[in-house]
């Protein structure tokens, strides 16, 4: 299992069928939301500051991530509607280390001057919360209800230099 740089549209809607998937996510989806989790992957194809990675096992998705350079084009790089997930039998194998890394490498390469990853705070994402404090995001906004009622969204941030 080693990761892989997305680049064709039949792996990026698997992708995205994966990211939707309750093997990587346990929530209630906003409304919109699953479709443009489903887009983001086929939107990073050709484009140079916006990348997925994957990985498979046996033919199917296990783990992917999705970073892209802010609207502003300034060199921040945002985890917003791309996201990080690695499926629920496959944790805590440091797949989700290796995803995350593959994204930091490829920001700095391109001199990016940070990370903003969006996170929530419901129960089943307190590992992920814990995940991005582990690996040097420290957490600088709350917004209570962001997503649906009852789930609020927390912005973390890592910087390079």
């Amino acid at each position: 299992m080693e990761i892989q740089v997305l680049n064709d549209s039949e792996t990026a809607k698997r992708v995205g069928e994966f990211l939707t998937s309750p093997n990587a996510f346990e929530q209630t989806w906003a409304p919109d939301e699953k479709a443009i989790v489903m887009e983001a992957p086929l939107d990073s194809l050709g484009k140079e500051n916006h990348r997925y990675w994957y990985i498979e096992d046996a033919g199917r998705i296990i783990g992917a991530c999705g970073v892209r350079e802010n609207k502003y084009g300034s060199g921040g790089y945002e985890m917003d509607s791309d996201y990080i997930a690695v499926n629920k039998n496959y944790r805590r194998k440091g797949l989700g280390i290796e995803l995350l890394e593959a994204a930091e490498s490829f920001v700095r390469e391109r001199g990016g001057r940070y990370i903003h990853a969006l996170s929530c705070d419901i129960d089943s994402y307190g590992p992920a919360r814990k995940f991005y404090l582990n690996h040097g995001y420290k957490k600088v906004a709350e917004i209570p209800n962001y997503y649906v009622e009852g789930e609020g969204r927390i912005d973390y941030l890592k910087e390079f230099k």
